[in-house]
């Protein structure tokens, strides 16, 4: 019954990514986009910032293990041999230690940039937002399937939160699990990979480098003159100015409460580089080192997250891609496990 379910669910995920394919494709064909690219807003992160965030990372990660240690009454060294709901028990701790740290790191810098200066895809409240990322998912996650069953025809693919699941799981390693690659992963790695990482070497990109070390809005900032916004444009500004939006125009892409005085100093354009999202990809996949094949998987996947990002400017189209990925690979290993009965085949990042 459940291989059945399996066959019959996979068959129409990847037909309906079929069908998206062969509609968006007819669209570029016409003279269209594959994604509609947005105005975006400049990116204030330095390096500094980059460096607080895996500071953050690094105590969101041993906390939880010391913790866990004095708990267990158990060396360090012994993390790593947990089993059962010992191990669910330690991975719910890292989950929400890394959480915790990642949103501790949003507040400083929302204390450093002001309150409408992070991640203008994250806060944004743009329903588009969710169905783009629904649809990417639907377009890009039978490709990954496959590209990631073929390469375990000759590797083996390993992850921790898999193995805690495969050895007859309580309800509480079943939740910690899901809580950890559903939930957590996307939402953090995201931030860090999409929003930080890929964000700042945006900012390079856009050949502005005031600001790139310590943080900062761009000196390329907005003035009125005679009715005309434009752009004051720094020494050795290489680039094209960014045109903001007329105050007139839509305001999809503003957030709640944004007026043409915030504009300032807050827009700039898009990068027209792609090796951003390339080195942010590939450090996606390095971070996975250890679970066989999966860097290779999960440095593609990237590049499509980072794509989508690098279009929109939306976090939240990255998190729902990143979920559903991740879902999909659990929910049915999850069944496999209770139930023996269905393949699983995917990735887990």
């Amino acid at each position: 019954m459940l291989e059945t379910a399996f066959t019959v669910t996979t068959s129409a995920f990847f037909l309906a990514g079929i069908l998206l394919w062969v509609l968006n494709l007819r669209r570029v064909a016409a003279g269209g986009n594959l994604i509609e690219p947005r105005d975006q807003r400049g990116i204030p992160f330095g390096f500094l910032d980059l460096i607080l965030l895996y500071f953050f990372m690094a105590v969101g990660n041993l906390v939880p293990a010391w913790s866990i240690c004095q708990i267990l009454g158990i060396e360090i060294s012994e993390i790593s041999k947990l089993e059962g709901n010992d191990q669910a028990m330690y991975s719910a701790a890292s989950a929400v230690g890394l959480f915790t740290c990642v949103f501790l790191t949003l507040l400083v810098y929302r204390l450093r940039y002001g309150a409408i200066s992070l991640f203008a895809g994250l806060w944004r409240r743009h329903p588009n937002d969710i169905i783009l990322g629904l649809g990417a998912g639907v377009m890009a996650i039978p490709l990954i399937l496959f590209f990631q069953w073929t390469i375990t025809q000759f590797l083996d693919y390993q992850h921790d939160t898999l193995e805690m699941l495969a050895d007859k799981p309580t309800l509480w390693v079943i939740g910690a699990s899901w809580l950890s690659a559903v939930v957590v992963a996307p939402i953090c790695e995201e931030i860090i990979f999409r929003g930080v990482l890929q964000g700042w070497l945006q900012r390079i990109g856009r050949s502005i480098y005031d600001g790139v070390l310590v943080g900062g809005w761009d000196s390329a900032i907005l003035k009125k003159d005679g009715g005309q916004t434009k752009d004051i444009i720094p020494p050795g500004f290489s680039g094209t100015p960014y045109e903001p939006p007329a105050p007139s125009s839509p305001r999809g892409n503003l957030l709640e409460g944004e007026g043409d005085a915030n504009l300032a100093g807050n827009w700039s354009r898009r990068s027209n580089s792609y090796w951003p999202m390339v080195i942010s990809s590939a450090l996606f996949g390095l971070a996975h080192v250890g679970q066989g094949p999966a860097p290779i998987t999960l440095f593609f996947f990237g590049l499509v997250l980072g794509y989508l990002y690098r279009k929109t400017g939306s976090l939240i189209s990255c998190i729902v891609l990143h979920m559903m990925l991740n879902g999909f690979t659990m929910f049915w290993f999850t069944l496999q496990v209770l139930f023996g009965d269905a393949p699983a085949t995917g990735a887990v990042n």
